[in-house]
């Protein structure tokens, strides 16, 4: 009776627990950026072990205690104004928690079984209707798991039951083909898409798919608990999304791969794990690879607030009549405080700009607004140079915000220049990205969308590809879709720029870009763009891009 008793109560505790802890992830997961899908997914899965871990301990608890559950709890709790409600609703629930426990009950029993015939159903998808594939498709799947540094030993084979590519098994996995994937993709879809399953089969992710679906069963009364495995199944999806176009190097070719098993897909066994499956929305999944959430670590109201606080100081400075000299020895032994005071008052451009360097030699953080306020508003555009010079010279990346924050919305478009170069080179990833396609895309200045282009090719990231690509057939000025196709070739996987470089070749308005094209094709390694320079040379409309292809041609040789 103590541990029916036990049991009942840790089912009834655990509708608010399990709730609290629901809302923390929700919390978590407004603060993490949609991006981080590995932090997320870790979040996410904690959360769910939490939700279990709370009731068990609940459960082992209270059977230790005496029969009176209730007079145990009410003796132990502090005496408040709500405890006689709360025990009377207690007393009340205690006569029924056998009741509850029967129903909790019922509820495993039947869906353990649904649980384990859809486990035999998986189990028999690796035995009923396979057969094995073509040498190039399991050398492709030998390279990716090369690449993936995957040593468990794998199998790939043809099945005549599952509509899109899955995996199933852990120890042993086996990666499930349909006859469709095999015929109707391209080898770089299925590749995109290989990769994606083989992501699963690294991350272990059939086990930890086949324990969740045990909370599942057992915690199935919780609306909340459900959501949480759903968060879970999402942001595991994401993961192995960022893992697929690492490989692949190219977030479209993976997002098109997607959409084309999409026109294939039917329900999948709930423990195979596919592509297309039961990850979320796939539009979702897509929008997210491909449309990255711009991130602003430096937000635009506290940069003019930093402003207009050091223009206030610098006014009352100089109302005092203080004295400030451009002495080089005594600015090297000035305090921060007094060296930020004598920028402010100095005349002279020159010893202004000596000043700024001296404060961008210290790369301390601290000197990120003082900086920042000079870039934008000092009279001298050398001296705005040298202030974003020395915000890209930082320590920790402190400046990178300020830098953004210049690129974005400064007057002068040789500073804003100066500014995404330096972010190009300081920037991580995940805070540049969306501000540098922003500006590749729609800033007024030619040169520093051409300058925005090369720094998306510096990130060295592969969610920057999605991008390049993007401007190098779409954006209207000829000198930044040149930039683009560069870029892109450069950081791209040597498929994936094959593509592209084919496409810009034929299709082009501008024969610079074209020619931009050619040059990158014989660039590519293993000969991989030779087949196209010599189309190229032999039938290309333009006179000058059929001699450049055979001049390229002729270099090969």
């Amino acid at each position: 009776m103590i541990m029916m008793q036990a049991l009942g109560w840790a089912l009834v505790d655990s509708l608010w627990q399990d709730a609290l802890a629901a809302a923390g992830l929700a919390a978590l997961l407004a603060l993490v950026p949609v991006r981080a899908a590995r932090i997320r997914y870790a979040f996410a899965t904690l959360t769910l072990a939490l939700m279990l871990a709370l009731p068990l301990a609940t459960a082992v608890r209270l059977s230790g205690t005496s029969p009176q559950i209730s007079d145990v709890v009410t003796a132990t709790s502090p005496v408040t104004p709500a405890a006689p409600v709360a025990d009377r609703i207690r007393a009340a629930l205690e006569p029924a928690l056998p009741w509850v426990v029967f129903v909790w009950f019922g509820g495993v029993v039947a869906l353990s079984l649904r649980l384990a015939s859809g486990w035999l159903v998986t189990r028999q998808l690796g035995r009923v209707g396979t057969s094995s594939v073509p040498d190039a498709c399991r050398e492709a799947v030998a390279r990716l798991a090369a690449r993936l540094r995957i040593r468990r030993p794998l199998r790939v084979l043809e099945s005549a039951v599952v509509q899109v590519p899955a995996v199933i098994g852990w120890l042993r996995p086996v990666i499930l083909l349909p006859a469709s994937a095999l015929t109707g993709l391209t080898p770089l879809q299925l590749d995109a898409l290989l990769a994606h399953e083989l992501a699963h089969v690294r991350r272990y992710d059939y086990l930890v798919n086949l324990i969740q679906s045990v909370i599942e069963t057992l915690l199935f009364y919780h609306p909340a608990v459900w959501w949480a495995s759903q968060q879970v199944r999402e942001e595991r999806e994401h993961c192995c999304d960022d893992l697929a176009v690492v490989v692949c190097g190219d977030a479209h070719l993976y997002a098109t791969a997607l959409l084309g098993m999409e026109r294939l897909r039917v329900a999948t066994p709930g423990f195979a794990l596919a592509a297309a499956g039961r990850g979320g929305s796939l539009m979702g999944r897509i929008r997210r690879l491909v449309a990255p959430v711009q991130t602003e670590i430096f937000p635009r109201w506290m940069a003019g607030v930093i402003a207009v606080t050091l223009a206030l100081g610098g006014g009352a400075h100089l109302a005092t009549g203080t004295a400030a000299t451009g002495d080089r020895g005594g600015m090297r032994t000035a305090t921060l405080d007094s060296l930020i005071d004598r920028v402010e008052a100095l005349g002279n451009p020159a010893a202004r700009h000596e000043a700024v360097k001296t404060l961008g030699s210290r790369r301390d953080p601290r000197m990120v607004p003082p900086l920042l306020a000079i870039a934008q508003h000092d009279g001298d555009e050398e001296v705005q140079h040298e202030a974003v010079k020395a915000l890209g010279k930082v320590r920790g990346g402190a400046g990178v915000g300020a830098l953004l924050d210049i690129a974005r919305t400064h007057p002068n478009p040789d500073v804003r220049r100066k500014a995404v170069k330096a972010v190009g080179d300081v920037a991580p990833p995940e805070a540049a990205l969306g501000v540098l396609e922003q500006l590749a895309q729609r800033d007024p200045d030619a040169h520093v969308q051409q300058e925005a282009v090369e720094a998306l090719g510096h990130l060295g990231s592969p969610q920057a590809l999605a991008p390049l690509a993007y401007l190098a057939r779409a954006q209207p000025n000829a000198e930044v879709r040149d930039e683009a196709v560069e870029q892109y070739a450069r950081n791209a996987a040597p498929e994936s720029a094959l593509v592209l470089l084919v496409d810009r070749l034929a299709n082009d308005s501008s024969s610079d870009v074209q020619v931009e094209a050619v040059d990158r094709l014989a660039d590519l390694p293993d000969g991989l763009g030779i087949p196209a320079l010599r189309e190229a040379a032999r039938s290309h409309p333009s006179r000058h891009v059929r001699a450049e292809a055979r001049r390229r041609l002729e270099d090969y040789r």
